[in-house]
């Protein structure tokens, strides 16, 4: 634990946590999902390689999420078009698209688990403050992760950027959190996450106190913010 900010968390009165890379940790690699991705449609792609599809897709969808951030189409229309467009760029069937979307929604779906101690922790916290989960993404994608560990059973509530209409690292998306949270002010909410960007910055500028989550230990937070590897931490940090 980085202790070097004062650890005075007495006004603290709700915890709010990122989800993936937080609570949800990914087993694979990106490279070895999308890798995976690919060698399941490699017949349909020929003679296409998997740079060429790669490289493609990534610009295609990435242009798909903004549109969506930009409130021009929904979650499911990006998930969907991120392919479509891409297909349709290299040459090939469209209609692979829809296929690729379950797939990819498979395979994530199965390689993420719950870091060993999320729930231990979440259910010590939820008695004393308003817990949350706030998270970044498509709702369809998101949401199934949700369900698939039962993350509501153990928090006040779950909430995703694409329902809100706004999106970390915006301001915007933390303050609209704190409404349905209960109204806490900003000061008196801590932000967990994992993203130096979409989380600690985010949550800063939004006037919340951000904790960065680091379980490799490879960051350097950013001054007066505390970094854990562990969620248990918290609980030294918040109930002892």
């Amino acid at each position: 634990m980085d202790n070097s900010a004062p650890a005075d968390f007495s006004h603290i009165t709700t915890v709010i946590f990122d989800l993936d890379g937080t609570l949800l940790r990914h087993t694979w690699h990106i490279n070895k999902l999308t890798e995976t991705l690919f060698e399941r449609f490699a017949n349909d792609l020929c003679p296409l390689n998997y740079a060429q599809f790669i490289e493609c897709y990534w610009s295609k969808t990435g242009d798909m999420w903004y549109m969506m951030v930009d409130g021009v189409i929904d979650g499911d229309v990006a998930a969907k078009y991120g392919y479509v467009n891409a297909l349709r760029a290299l040459g090939k069937d469209a209609v692979l698209a829809e296929a690729m979307v379950a797939y990819w929604q498979e395979l994530v779906l199965n390689e993420i688990e719950p870091f060993e101690d999320a729930f231990i922790v979440l259910d010590a916290l939820r008695p004393k403050y308003t817990t949350g989960i706030l998270t970044n993404g498509f709702t369809t994608l998101q949401r199934a992760k949700i369900e698939r560990h039962h993350w509501a059973a153990h928090v006040n509530f779950t909430l995703i950027s694409e329902e809100l209409g706004y999106h970390k690292p915006d301001r915007r998306v933390f303050l609209e959190t704190l409404k349905i949270a209960g109204n806490p002010l900003p000061h008196q909410t801590l932000y967990v996450g994992d993203n130096p960007v979409n989380d600690i910055e985010g949550a800063q500028n939004a006037g919340l106190r951000p904790i960065l989550m680091n379980p490799d230990n490879d960051l350097l937070p950013p001054p007066g913010v505390i970094k854990i590897r562990r969620l248990g931490e918290l609980l030294v940090l918040l109930l002892d």
